[in-house]
């Protein structure tokens, strides 16, 4: 990986949030979380290549690959052009695109991201809520912290939204010296498994209740609903059904509560 930097004179764009992920041994377990042989594979931000590298290496049936950076494509088109990176067996595409502006036509593909943290949320909100193609699974690398919450026993907007769609389970832990340059803190790789299991209550119902429920965290859920114009009895009563009281606050409910309270 070294070598690629040096001979391309790879440097980091802060203005990108670019980290670059270097160790072999965590972008091969990335690769194993889930099969990537023959299956259609959506890389966003590839940057210099590494990681796609390794895409490669298991021969996928499609990789689509979305980069915002014009001069990690032209590292890119030299590399295949120099048969650096093995091509022959995949219908690669490389899209030059903000990747919240990109739209695919695949079905039954699986997505793979080692994005600026800044961007995590918006791309998850994307693929999970915007997209009419959406994965069947996800790979995510974000930052430690991000996935604390997300897994937290006190609920939030960001753990509720996710919980809503699918799956969500921890599978490799990177500490932050397997980047460069290596940024503050430690990540961890994010395996999102997609499904319909609440797809009978409507999204915007459910964000603008989950939104609602968390518009002041320190004040009572009750309150915060009231104020919103939800009606506060109704709302009281199905507290009750769940074992709650009018003291509950948003982050004590876990997503099968959310669910009751809306339908």
């Amino acid at each position: 990986m070294q070598k690629i930097i040096e001979k391309y004179n790879i440097k980091a764009k802060k203005s990108l949030g670019q980290n670059f992920l270097l160790d072999e041994y965590i972008l091969n377990s990335i690769c194993e979380i889930t099969n990537i042989t023959w299956e259609n594979i959506i890389e966003i931000w590839p940057w210099f290549w590494a990681l796609t590298w390794k895409i490669l290496e298991r021969k996928p049936q499609n990789l689509t690959l979305i980069e915002l950076d014009n001069f990690m494509i032209e590292i890119i088109n030299d590399r295949i052009k120099n048969d650096d990176l093995d091509v022959w067996q995949t219908n690669l595409e490389i899209i030059n695109k903000d990747v919240l502006k990109f739209e695919t036509i695949l079905k039954n593909y699986k997505l793979i991201a080692n994005i600026p943290y800044y961007i995590t949320s918006p791309i998850l909100y994307k693929f999970l809520y915007e997209v009419q193609n959406k994965p069947n699974e996800m790979i995510i690398l974000m930052q430690k912290e991000v996935w604390e919450r997300i897994i937290s026993k006190k609920s939030s907007v960001l753990s509720l939204f996710i919980q809503k769609k699918c799956l969500a389970s921890e599978k490799v832990f990177v500490p932050k010296n397997c980047f460069f340059p290596q940024p503050k803190i430690d990540s961890t790789v994010l395996f999102l498994q997609i499904f319909d299991k609440y797809d009978f209550l409507d999204d915007n119902l459910f964000l603008t209740f989950i939104k609602s429920s968390f518009s002041n965290p320190r004040k009572k859920m009750i309150n915060n609903l009231s104020n919103a114009w939800y009606n506060k009895e109704k709302m009281f009563k199905k507290l009750l059904e769940l074992w709650f009281n009018e003291n509950t606050r948003a982050e004590e409910l876990n997503i099968d509560n959310y669910i009751y309270l809306i339908s």
